[in-house]
């Protein structure tokens, strides 16, 4: 009784999941967005600073930024062109890091940008699916299935930078045991579920939590707030969508078909000589 009620009340969450939680995604982008054309002038001159130009030049890419952070927005969530939005974010994010990267902590940024890029192929897989269900499929099945390895892979990254982070043993020995199996897709829609419970106790629970409200600046926090809800949005919709063909789970799966088509194989065979 139990069981059926959540198998029913899975089945009714799931199209809500998978229809809200790549507003979960953008709002960090968006959040980027307000923060530079509010804070305009500020950041111009910071980035000119950085980048050892005139100030002009600061500001100017700062309206290119936000100008091409706006349309990708536009594209993912106004349109079906989520595949455009996506590249034009992954475009900005290229141009922003050779800019702005500080070489020597690189791969601290490389595994930062992996998981934004892990929660946008799991956005597009989300919105494929929800078109799909209603439309003639206008994806590919080995594209589907790649968007889900490499936005289970890339959200894997975020395990990688807890366990950098050296914790205290017992959450080093959550981080791995989330990396192995889910970086694996065995049992990934359990554990993603796991992986969003130690999400909130990393980041609003332990002592991180001064990453999301210690700023003096209103609207920085509420940008790290956004990119908390980016993080569960993208294992929210791993949780729903799996992982994949290309994992221990579709692997498993695939073989019990098999079982399954040579039980009733048996079956059919042995009625037919009774």
């Amino acid at each position: 009784m139990v069981a059926k009620l959540f198998k029913r009340l899975r089945r009714e969450v799931r199209p809500c999941v998978l229809k809200f939680m790549p507003y979960f995604v953008m709002s960090y982008y968006f959040m980027e967005v307000l923060y530079s054309v509010v804070n305009t002038p500020l950041v111009g001159r910071e980035r000119a600073i950085v980048m050892d130009v005139n100030e002009v030049f600061g500001h100017l890419y700062t309206a290119f930024d936000v100008l091409l952070t706006i349309g990708a927005i536009s594209l993912i969530l106004g349109t079906r062109k989520e595949a455009s939005g996506v590249t034009l974010l992954l475009i900005g994010r290229v141009i922003h890091r050779l800019f702005f990267s500080i070489w020597t902590v690189f791969f601290y940024f490389l595994f930062t940008d992996s998981l934004d890029v892990g929660s946008l192929l799991m956005l597009m897989a989300a919105k494929t699916t929800l078109r799909e269900q209603n439309e003639r499929p206008q994806v590919g099945e080995s594209q589907y299935q790649i968007l889900l390895l490499g936005g289970r892979l890339c959200l894997s990254s975020l395990f990688i930078m807890w366990l950098d982070e050296g914790p205290e043993t017992f959450f080093s020995i959550v981080s791995l045991g989330l990396l192995l199996f889910i970086t694996l897709g065995f049992h990934c829609k359990l554990f993603a579920y796991l992986a969003v419970i130690a999400l909130l106790y990393h980041d609003v629970f332990s002592n991180h939590w001064s990453m999301l409200w210690g700023w003096n600046d209103t609207l920085l926090s509420v940008q790290y707030f956004s990119l908390l809800f980016c993080k569960i949005g993208g294992l929210l919709m791993l949780s729903e969508l799996g992982g994949g063909k290309w994992s221990i789970d579709g692997f498993r799966n695939r073989n019990s078909v098999k079982w399954e088509r040579k039980g009733s194989y048996r079956i059919v065979k042995s009625q037919a000589a009774a």
